[in-house]
């Protein structure tokens, strides 16, 4: 917000102080929450975002969304055995602070897919993610996240959900992120995730792995260059 400047002179400085007393508080939650993280939650996020004090945190990075079998075998010595607790409710303690709910929501909606790619259990836990991430937007934890990467992370369990509500609930909250620098790339994709849920109601990509009978309309629609969010074994690609 602007502050009004009738004399020409130069803007009276709260708003600047304001702002720059509030990032440092951020700051300072985050560095708490971080310090009170479980050891196994922290090491998810360090994997996945990088350390706070690496020169590649707070940015993008290639391994979220380009296929690495390597990467996915890493994941399944580290943390394989966290997908079942957390889909068990056993680490649901982790959800108490903001950036606990979102290294759960990266165990229970991307570990799960990179580990159990290509198959029903990769979905298995989506439920459970969607829980959590529906939690933290009601809650405000999302906005209490380090940046815009970390909270479209906490957003794709409504991206990956079938149905309408949290379609739509994806679009508001990615095109509310693709306001911020750094954002933007993620909107597309919720675009068409929302338009295949609204075409037919589930994602046919998923009917071979999940045992769901195809119809005629999926058939062709599968045929589609790109229609598929389950490439990514064989090329770069969201899920």
């Amino acid at each position: 917000m602007a502050d009004l400047d009738t004399d020409g002179a130069a803007p009276f400085p709260v708003a600047n102080a304001l702002t720059v007393a509030l990032a440092g508080d951020v700051a300072d939650r985050m560095s708490a929450d971080y310090a009170a993280l479980d050891p196994q939650a922290h090491a998810v996020l360090d994997c996945w975002f990088g350390a706070p004090d690496s020169p590649d945190f707070g940015g993008p990075r290639k391994l979220w969304f380009t296929a690495d079998d390597s990467f996915d075998a890493s994941l399944r010595e580290r943390f394989g055995t966290l997908i079942d607790a957390a889909r068990k409710s056993q680490l649901d303690s982790w959800a108490a602070t903001p950036l606990g709910a979102l290294s759960l929501v990266i165990v229970l909606d991307q570990f799960s897919r990179n580990c159990h790619r290509d198959t029903a259990t990769a979905f298995a836990a989506d439920r459970k993610a969607l829980a959590i991430a529906q939690q933290m937007v009601a809650s405000g934890a999302d906005g209490l996240l380090p940046g815009v990467h970390h909270r479209a992370f906490a957003y794709l369990p409504f991206e990956h959900d079938e149905s309408l509500a949290s379609q739509h609930e994806s679009l508001r909250l990615f095109k509310a992120l693709a306001a911020e620098p750094g954002g933007a790339s993620y909107y597309p994709f919720a675009v068409r995730h929302a338009k295949i849920i609204e075409r037919f109601g589930r994602f046919p990509h998923r009917n071979a792995v999940l045992g769901r009978e195809s119809t005629a309309d999926e058939i062709a629609f599968l045929r589609e260059p790109g229609s598929s969010f389950q490439s990514r074994a064989k090329k770069a690609g969201r899920r």
